[in-house]
């Protein structure tokens, strides 16, 4: 019996390929679980099942690199038909397991990056071996999805963030932008506010990273400004008219708080809460509610993105120190253009209010309060203790 099972075991081996059988013969294989066995590369030769053919794919890749040092040309071998399988989850699976490998061929790492983007997502986002000639070439010559990957490497160049500026696709933009290793010089970051300013994902994520010269928020203002068609932020100048208005509401919204048990208030806040946490509630909207004189959908707005009692909230819009609305707004997450519409607006409301004529926001002072806020939203300590007499008020 015992001879009849191996010359089986022997007619089955010869019919694999020349690479797997010198894989099944070396030492270099696990006894079995997480890691590539013996019987692993005896099922990869004469299972045709994809699934079960990425399932190992996977073991070799999350091995390769073990392997390649024990016996570097057979591992490159079984690499190769791995790479070459024309089952699409396959070479997926093997991708995502040696995306990270130093030692992965550069002819492979190259042929992959070029698959279909499942396949190639995890090699243009992860892999040490592309350099920057690569994927300049990779980003020229493919779709979106393609450029999309590469904007999210832990390391982008200055050279390769310029060809992804370039590609004209909104989605990438926000992907750079959102990324700290990526190397946005003054000439980036300009081409990125007068393309892509008017987008609101790529705009919200400009105006979170660190130290943006003040000259591109100001323009990203103005960009909010476009947006919403209000020439408040536009040209920081507010009429008689509109700040009687916003005060008018404002006061009736404090009035409607002296009263706890304002119900519409608390579902309102709920819903707001909802859609925050689905990502359905912009910085934006924050605006437009301001805009249209909607206080109670500020309020709930605020209070739902900073996970704050509505009162809280009413208390410190109207507040004379603004440090507390710089607070609410870092708390909240609202990027710093939208901080300075927001201070701008209520600052220029109650001094029109009170004087009943024109005034603007000199751009010494909107400079001002962009860098103070800067600093604050790097702070959450800060932020905490500003918040923490007025939080504890509300109860």
């Amino acid at each position: 019996m015992a001879f009849g099972f191996r010359q089986a075991r022997q007619r089955e081996e010869r019919g694999m390929p020349r690479r797997l059988r010198q894989l099944v013969a070396s030492r270099e294989l696990e006894a079995g679980g997480d890691r590539l066995s013996r019987t692993d590369v005896e099922v990869l030769a004469r299972d045709r099942s994809p699934a079960t053919r990425a399932r190992i794919a996977r073991k070799f890749g999350h091995q390769y690199d073990q392997l390649a040092e024990g016996c570097g040309d057979l591992a490159r071998g079984v690499l190769e038909l791995l790479v070459a399988d024309v089952a699409r989850e396959v070479r997926a699976a093997l991708a995502e397991a040696v995306a990270d490998s130093n030692r992965l061929p550069p002819a492979v790492a190259r042929r992959l990056a070029r698959d279909d983007i499942e396949v190639a997502q995890p090699i243009l986002e992860r892999s040490p071996v592309l350099d920057d000639e690569e994927l300049l070439e990779i980003v020229r010559t493919h779709a979106w999805p393609y450029a999309l990957a590469v904007a999210g490497r832990r390391v982008v160049s200055e050279r390769l963030a310029e060809a992804l500026v370039e590609h004209g696709n909104a989605r990438v933009a926000a992907r750079l932008a959102d990324n700290p290793g990526a190397d946005l010089t003054r000439r980036v970051l300009t081409r990125m506010v007068e393309t892509y300013g008017g987008e609101r994902e790529v705009r919200d994520r400009l105006a979170r990273r660190p130290a943006l010269p003040f000259e591109l928020m100001a323009r990203l203002v103005e960009r909010v400004g476009e947006q919403l068609s209000w020439e408040l932020v536009r040209s920081r100048r507010m009429d008689p008219d509109e700040a009687r208005r916003l005060v008018m509401a404002l006061r009736d919204r404090i009035a409607v708080g002296l009263t706890a048990r304002d119900h519409r208030t608390h579902e309102l806040v709920r819903r707001m809460r909802r859609r925050f946490l689905a990502g359905d509630l912009s910085p934006d909207e924050v605006l437009e509610y301001l805009r249209d004189g909607d206080i109670a959908a500020l309020e709930a707005a605020l209070a739902a993105m900073a996970d704050v009692p509505v009162t809280a909230v009413r208390h410190i819009l109207t507040a004379s120190d603004r440090r507390l609305l710089a607070a609410l707004c870092a708390r909240a997450g609202l990027p710093t253009a939208h901080h300075l519409a927001l201070r701008m607006a209520l600052e220029l409301a109650a001094t029109c209010f009170a004087e009943s004529r024109a005034r603007t926001y000199d751009e010494e002072t909107a400079r001002f309060v962009c860098e103070q806020y800067e600093r604050l939203r790097a702070d959450p300590a800060t932020v905490e203790a500003l918040l923490a007499p007025v939080l504890a008020q509300a109860g």
